[in-house]
């Protein structure tokens, strides 16, 4: 993957390049979803975002599997 510089080394300085990537894209992909959810929650429909004391890693892995990735 290549970034612009300064995200380059934003990204180089955290250490273990791949995980942190991974753990960005996976906050964007819960916002993304939590968005979806907020407007089916408009609409009138009810969606559950985690379960009771669960963490937000934990709630992120139960996304990707159930959206199959």
């Amino acid at each position: 993957m290549n970034l612009p510089e300064d995200m380059d080394a934003f990204v180089k300085a955290k250490g273990n390049v791949s995980s942190h990537t991974a753990r960005i894209l996976r906050r964007q992909n819960f916002a993304e979803e939590w968005e979806v959810a907020r407007m089916r929650a408009e609409a009138g429909i009810v969606t559950t975002a985690s379960e009771p004391a669960e963490s937000e890693d934990a709630t992120l892995e139960r996304w990707a599997r159930v959206a199959g990735r």
